[in-house]
């Protein structure tokens, strides 16, 4: 699942964008829902489509990279910042259920690698598996559990 949270004004905007992408929007509450699809590939339909709204997780996920370069990467102790900008991106994202933070040593690793991976490319952009992969597990569904 995929949320997307625009105002009335661009809605309209979005949900064209989206259809034309061959995505299809519905409204939960606040948001609009877009259900089996990359966060990338949405926020990507929204801007080619002339959306000015984007996915919650790519707003977090850049919160969380001017949190590292903010600190030039002197982030030790602070896993616990690290857990909660990371858990924001999962539960603003509507995506708590199926993610959860890594461990806080696996969380620290992952924003030193990310801070590096910035600094050596000058990029600003963090595609969402490669947000995943450093610092996300992903949550057994229910019922794949042992009897």
């Amino acid at each position: 699942m995929v949320r997307i949270r625009c105002g009335p004004d661009d809605e309209a905007r979005c949900r064209g964008a989206l259809a034309r992408a061959g995505f299809e929007a519905e409204r939960s509450l606040t948001w609009l829902v877009v259900r089996g699809a990359s966060p990338d590939a949405v926020n990507e339909a929204l801007a080619a489509g002339g959306a000015e709204s984007r996915v919650a997780v790519r707003q977090r996920i850049g919160q969380l990279i001017g949190w590292l370069l903010d600190r030039e990467g002197r982030i030790e102790g602070r896993a616990v910042n690290v857990q909660a900008l990371v858990r924001r991106v999962l539960e603003e994202g509507g995506l708590a259920e199926r993610y959860r933070a890594k461990s806080l040593d696996a969380l620290l690793a992952g924003a030193a690698a990310l801070h590096g991976q910035l600094v050596e490319t000058s990029a600003g952009f963090v595609a969402w598996d490669r947000f995943v992969e450093l610092f996300c597990d992903e949550v057994a569904p229910l019922d794949s559990a042992p009897p």
